[in-house]
């Protein structure tokens, strides 16, 4: 999801405090902030651990590098496992959305001065969530368990209401799981996308007031369809870990066209995909050979590699997000800590540093203020 709304907060306080369970996350009521003129935005990194899942939060300094902060309980159970998918966690504004895989749940969680405070926990209307998306008050769920996305209402409280009538089922390719990484509304909130990993199929969603049609399905360019962003102009800029590529396409009329198939970036498992503000440049996360490639944008949304490797990363990467001015790339690691990269106008990549968080259990979403 990419949203313009950028927010400056004061540093949150690290807590050493050890919640019942042995969770090691603290409440977020208590909180308290300091003032520092140095702390230009946030990094948050959802734990997704099955005793309890919880935001690890990252102070963003003005000079692009990460000082580790408080850790928030969601108020839902992860999976203590990889999710396998994108957009577990996502900011609309002040707000943070969280899907708690091991407990069927979605949480939203406010971002305030005295730091994160928990305003919901709704079920999700299907089985293992795993990815979620925003569009004004239409909030939608992709539950991979069961194959199905659901909606729910979004109050400007930050509360939910589960929208009734609204899951729909995934399109099916035969018997085989579907798999699917990710639930994404294109920017103007009209259609749906959902990747499937296991069938190679995208599926688009015409939406109608807050109400999603039936899955049409189209078939990847190239296998192991997995994360995707957008253009400024809507096109879909879709990750393939299979061939390590990506592809485009444009979305209208409930249905996609494909722009660019299959690009390679000549490395292995590309996954994550994050495309720059101005939508000239995306960035994809391979996991497989812990490298990030680059790709170049056109106007009319085709796609052309700029770096194989525009960088490299310690241990793998497992997530990626921009900050709101597109000056640093995170890059979220295998073992929880997060890489941060300064982005330059020409879409070069400068290593900053690696940046230690709370213990994690797989992969589980990441996002920036």
């Amino acid at each position: 999801m990419r949203n313009p709304f950028t927010r400056s907060l004061p540093p949150l306080l690290a807590v050493a405090a050890v919640a019942a369970g042995g969770t090691g996350v603290a409440n977020a009521q208590g909180l308290t902030a300091t003032n520092d003129a140095q702390v230009v935005g946030h990094v948050y990194e959802a734990t997704n651990a099955a005793a309890g899942n919880a935001v690890q939060i990252f102070d963003r300094l003005r000079d692009g590098r990460l000082r580790t902060g408080s850790v928030v309980a969601t108020g839902g159970l992860g999976l203590g496992a990889s999710l396998a998918s994108q957009n577990a966690l996502v900011r609309q504004g002040d707000l943070l959305f969280v899907v708690n895989a091991g407990d069927d749940t979605i949480s939203t969680l406010a971002i305030t001065p005295r730091g994160l405070v928990q305003r919901d926990v709704e079920p999700t209307g299907g089985d293992r969530p795993v990815s979620v998306t925003v569009h004004g008050s239409s909030v939608y769920v992709l539950n991979q368990g069961d194959a199905t996305i659901s909606g729910l209402r979004l109050g400007p409280d930050g509360h939910l209401t589960p929208l009734h009538g609204s899951t729909r089922q995934l399109s099916k390719v035969g018997d085989t799981d579907a798999a699917a990484a990710q639930i994404s509304f294109t920017p103007d909130g009209h259609h749906l996308l959902v990747t499937h990993k296991g069938d190679q199929t995208i599926d688009t969603y015409a939406v109608y007031g807050q109400y999603a049609g039936r899955a049409v399905p189209t078939r990847s360019a190239g296998s192991t369809p997995y994360g995707f962003d957008f253009d400024r102009h809507g096109h879909a800029i879709v990750s393939e870990a299979g061939p390590s590529a990506v592809s485009s396409y444009a979305v209208s009329f409930g249905r996609l066209r494909t722009i660019s198939p299959s690009v390679s970036d000549t490395q292995a498992a590309a996954c994550w995909l994050v495309t720059t503000r101005d939508g000239r440049y995306a960035f994809t996360v391979n996991a497989a050979s812990s490298t990030v490639s680059s790709y170049r944008i056109s106007t009319d949304g085709r796609v052309s590699l700029l770096q194989a490797v525009a960088a490299r990363t310690s241990g793998g990467g497992t997530d990626a997000a921009l900050s709101p001015d597109g000056t640093t790339l995170q890059i979220r690691l295998g073992n929880g800590n997060i890489a941060s990269y300064a982005v330059s106008h020409n879409g070069d990549l400068t290593s900053q540093q690696d940046t230690a968080g709370a213990a994690t259990s797989g992969t589980a979403g990441l996002a920036t203020d």
